[in-house]
């Protein structure tokens, strides 16, 4: 069992490869692990030297007589086996491989990294790297600072967790330069044997750290870190990632439109929405909301005062509370009565309190007294100005002694400064105050900080699994491997979704025109005419759909069109034939439904409004299978079509559980057949509320034989409940 442990709480570190000579890597760790008065015992490890720094050193790792908990490895990559082997030999358990030239390289470095990741998973080794920067422990029973880059930052809870060693030390730069306090930082490089992951489930239990941040180009294991997410939000640790590589798209077949519009970074997106991950975009960002979250007093709801010296800041916290959802609250009649008596006749008593360019520390902590006793209060913003009567000092004690004095009430500043590192700013730090340099910041933050809180809060829904013909649904599946085909017939696809319970439109399958009509008469018209052909996957892309056909003239018509057309278009498309559906004319709006079959993720379900745009338009919202009630009626509310589904400006609402309903059956689909990697049902039409929804048009591709079991990893592990 590897235990991070020997990682970040060894009482012995070698470090092989220290040096003498300044300016290299094996200098600058040593150095850096002294001075950082760590609290065990350090050993240098180089054949060159006698001592280094004036402590003796040895030839390797087995010369040295004591116990080894942790070794940091910066020796050239082609002597990292044979010190790998040492170290194992040693019973050393934990190992930082600093040195860089591995698989990032090519074959021959995956080569040799292959070989360092069979010793260490043979010997238990927990082994953070190659390619790292180093770890940090600033708890100061430990006090370790085993990295080549820079001086140990100062303790507090905020954990680092970066993929790349040149966004550490720009992460761990901008967290000196605004006296965040840093837990744990790690760089974790290749990811050979440890992974984020793993480390994530160190920091869970790791009461030093309260917040976690990540910069990360993958995850490795979307399953274990699914898992080790919502043990996270357990404890109320949340998880603030920089993932890059939104610009990038993964290898993902675009033959649907859930194909077209989805990617990696989508499943990416999917997942951390699914476990209350917050996702940023900047390390300025990621460091805000790190920042945000040190605020010990935990917002109650949404309704927020803005308190400032300035008419313009309480403007522009207006509008950003607008845009990020929350609610600049209405005073109580007393509040304003109180307010009015205690501000000057030029202030501004209303929501955003105004209290005038020459307010003090005192006329603020009189309008802070008034408004902490309106019932509609949950978080106070406080802005302030520097000004000449302005004592930006007394401001911010004042603030502490107000928060200290109501620690229900959740305080944010924005104090602002003439100098580069006003004193003030130490004094809210200590008193868990956070404060931005800008009002929307306040309000963006706070923003974030509500939802995390919401989202942790949220009842625990398990995943409904129904009673199905998975049998019916083997048969139509084994058909189509028998016949090596991977692209499902629409009726075919229609045998599977009735399978599930999901309805589908009347149709009738007919192969020539006199049993076109005949079965158009049989269903009733006005009808649907489309090509059936496995080569055509959008049929109106190529004249192969003609709707409301009134009668049989109509009809013969349209089959003329469409066999023309789809001759012209498609010479060497296999036609199997025409499908005649009832043409609909119960009110209804169009969705799309949609599954995409991504490797290490699983199953992306889509969901959005659908009809022929639904790539222009792109309204719509993604998860990953096994999906909850939860997470589907998340997925209908993110999309803008969702205030149409419920009843836009007085009109009907439609049938939003039955659309819950029909993206749980999918989710289910696609979880007991991995194989099915896409699915696209568009339109699906969405008849009043209470009235259900009829499925369109169905299309099914199936994944090549090779490639199912990559498809068969799963998100995470739920708890399953059945429903009849």
């Amino acid at each position: 069992m590897k235990s991070l442990k020997y990682i970040f709480e060894p009482k012995s570190v070698a470090v092989i490869g220290a040096s003498a000579t300044i300016d290299t890597v094996g200098n600058a760790i040593f150095s850096n692990i002294l001075q950082s008065n760590f609290q065990g015992s350090v050993y240098p490890v180089n054949p060159k030297y006698n001592n280094i720094m004036s402590v003796r050193a040895y030839k390797d790792v087995n010369s040295i007589i004591d116990a080894i908990d942790l070794a940091v490895v910066c020796v050239p990559s082609k002597e990292t086996v044979k010190v790998i082997k040492q170290c194992a030999e040693k019973g050393i358990k934990g190992i930082v491989l600093i040195t860089a030239g591995f698989k990032e390289i090519g074959d021959e470095g995956k080569i040799l990294e292959d070989e360092i990741i069979a010793i260490a998973n043979k010997n238990d080794i927990a082994l953070i790297g190659p390619n790292v920067l180093g770890i940090i422990n600033t708890q100061k029973e430990i006090s370790l600072n085993a990295n080549f880059a820079l001086k140990m930052p100062r303790a507090g809870n905020v954990a680092i967790i970066s993929q790349s060693g040149a966004i550490g030390v720009a992460a761990l730069d901008y967290a000196h330069q605004h006296d965040l306090g840093i837990s744990k930082f790690v760089s974790i490089g290749n990811k050979a044997v440890i992974d984020e992951s793993d480390i994530l489930e160190y920091l869970i239990d790791d009461d030093a750290t309260k917040i976690i941040t990540m910069y990360a180009e993958d995850i490795g294991h979307p399953a274990k870190f699914f898992e080790m997410a919502n043990k996270a939000n357990a404890k109320q640790k949340p998880i603030i990632i920089i993932k890059t590589g939104r610009s990038v798209r993964g290898a993902i077949a675009t033959h649907s439109h859930t194909g077209a519009l989805s990617s990696s970074d989508t499943a990416y997106d999917a997942l951390f929405a699914q476990c209350g991950v917050i996702r940023v975009e900047t390390l300025a960002q990621l460091f805000e909301y790190a920042t945000g979250f040190t605020c010990s007093v935990k917002p109650k709801g949404n309704r927020i005062v803005v308190v400032t010296n300035g008419g313009g800041m309480g403007v522009i916290a207006t509008d950003a509370a607008e845009r990020n959802g929350l609610q600049m609250t209405t005073f109580e009649p007393a509040t304003l009565q109180a307010l009015k008596k205690a501000l000057p006749p030029t202030a501004n008593i209303h929501n955003p309190v105004d209290i005038i360019g020459d307010a003090d520390a005192q006329r603020l902590n009189d309008a802070l007294s008034i408004i902490k006793k309106d019932k509609n209060v949950d978080t106070i913003i406080v802005s302030i100005l520097p000004t000449s009567e302005t004592n930006m000092d007394a401001i911010a004690a004042n603030l502490c002694d107000f928060a200290k004095a109501n620690p229900d009430l959740p305080i944010l500043a924005n104090l602002m400064s003439l100098e580069p590192e006003p004193s003030f700013e130490q004094v809210l730090e200590k008193a868990n105050i956070p404060n931005f340099d800008f009002p929307e910041t306040d309000i963006r933050v706070l923003a974030a900080i509500i939802k995390y809180y919401e989202w942790i809060k949220r009842p625990q829904v398990e995943v409904t699994k129904f009673k199905v013909n998975k049998h019916q649904v083997q048969e139509v599946l084994d058909t189509i491997r028998k016949d090596k085909r991977v692209h499902l017939s629409e009726t075919e696809s229609y045998k599977i979704l009735e399978a599930y319970g999901m309805k589908v439109i009347k149709y009738s399958i007919a192969k020539d025109l006199d049993n076109t009509i005949i079965a158009a008469n049989k269903i009733g018209y006005p009808v649907v005419l489309k090509i059936i052909s496995p080569d055509i996957l959008h049929k109106i892309d190529v004249g192969g759909v003609k709707i409301n056909l009134k009668d049989d003239s109509e009809l013969k018509k349209a089959f003329k069109e469409i066999s023309e057309s789809v001759k012209a278009q498609k010479p060497n498309a296999e036609i199997q034939g025409f499908l005649i559906e009832e043409f609909f004319t119960e009110k209804s709006i169009e969705i799309i439904v949609g599954a995409n079959g991504i490797k290490g993720f699983g199953s992306l379900i889509m969901f959005g409004l659908g009809g022929t745009f639904v790539e222009l338009f792109k309204d719509v919202a993604f998860r990953l299978a096994p999906l909850t009630k939860h997470d589907a009626m998340n997925m209908i509310k993110e999309t803008k079509g969702y205030q149409i589904l419920k009843g836009f400006r007085g009109q009907s609402a439609y049938d939003i559980e039955s659309i819950v309903d029909y993206l749980l059956r999918i989710s289910q689909l696609v979880t007991d057949f991995p194989e099915i990697k896409e699915l696209d049902l568009n339109p699906i039409k969405v008849l009043e509320d209470g009235k259900g929804v009829v499925i369109f048009d169905a299309k099914i591709i199936l994944a090549e034989e090779e490639n199912i079991a990559s498809l068969k990893q799963k998100t995470g592990i739920k708890k399953e409940t059945i429903t009849a």
